[in-house]
């Protein structure tokens, strides 16, 4: 605790001028101590909880590194799935393709995805490439190292509704090296399903890196491979022989 002492200051001669008194506080090292333990206290806390978030994020990307080698040995992308954003743009055309991400409904609730990249750079750009019923984007963040989200855009997609597609070329100003981003998308305000078949990450050089995993609030893919197809014509009946 503080104690308060006072101070005399004197102007002038012994015989003659005039004098002002002041009271300064006195902190004892008793307080002093108690300060510097509690600060201390609040770095080791804060270390630690430093540490545990640079954990979680490693193993996050060594499940990632998991699920990328198990794709590539599996070799299979699922009709509209979430698989159909890795890598390159594949879509041909404008259109309803299967080679593009869609979300479960059309409609049903407003969307977001998660990409992604094999490096952590300082962004320049996000280039999503809309293949049908564009326009949706609406909010773009990155995540920083210690797995924290921070949104860099807002506003309106590049690529207007009723245009067929394109490439949305979203600026990205932020301070922070990252590699992972989410999209936003109003899929409510954008009749139909609003497919995606790339996403790619532009760095200050201008090299581009794509999507080399990803995840989605909802895929049409899951739905979809959920069904089992038979091909050619089902008979039931009943046969006879003679």
């Amino acid at each position: 605790m503080a104690r308060w002492k006072t101070y005399r200051f004197h102007v002038g001669s012994p015989l003659a001028g005039f004098s002002i008194r002041m009271a300064w506080p006195v902190f004892s090292w008793s307080w002093f101590q108690l300060r510097i333990s509690t600060l201390l206290l609040l770095v080791l806390l804060a270390s630690v909880a430093i540490a545990w978030q640079r954990d979680r994020n490693d193993l996050s990307d060594r499940i990632v590194d998991l699920e990328v080698e198990l794709a590539q040995v599996r070799g299979v992308k699922v009709s509209w799935g979430i698989e159909q954003l890795f890598g390159e743009p594949d879509t041909p055309n404008f259109g309803d393709y299967s080679t593009a991400w869609a979300s479960a409904s059309a409609d049903g609730q407003d969307e977001w995805i998660i990409a992604e990249f094999e490096e952590e750079v300082s962004p320049a750009e996000l280039r999503i490439h809309e293949t049908y019923n564009p326009g949706a984007v609406h909010k773009v963040s990155v995540f920083t190292p210690l797995g924290n989200e921070v949104t860099v855009w807002r506003g309106t997609d590049p690529t207007p509704q009723g245009s067929g597609g394109g490439v949305s070329k979203i600026p990205l100003g932020t301070i922070w090296q990252t590699n992972k981003v989410k999209v936003y998308l109003a899929s409510k305000r954008v009749s139909g399903w609003n497919e995606i078949d790339a996403i790619g990450l532009v760095d200050q050089s201008g090299e581009v890196q794509w999507t080399r995993h990803a995840k989605a609030s909802s895929s049409y893919g899951t739905r979809y491979s959920r069904t089992m197809s038979i091909p050619g014509p089902l008979f039931c009946g009943v046969m006879t022989t003679e």
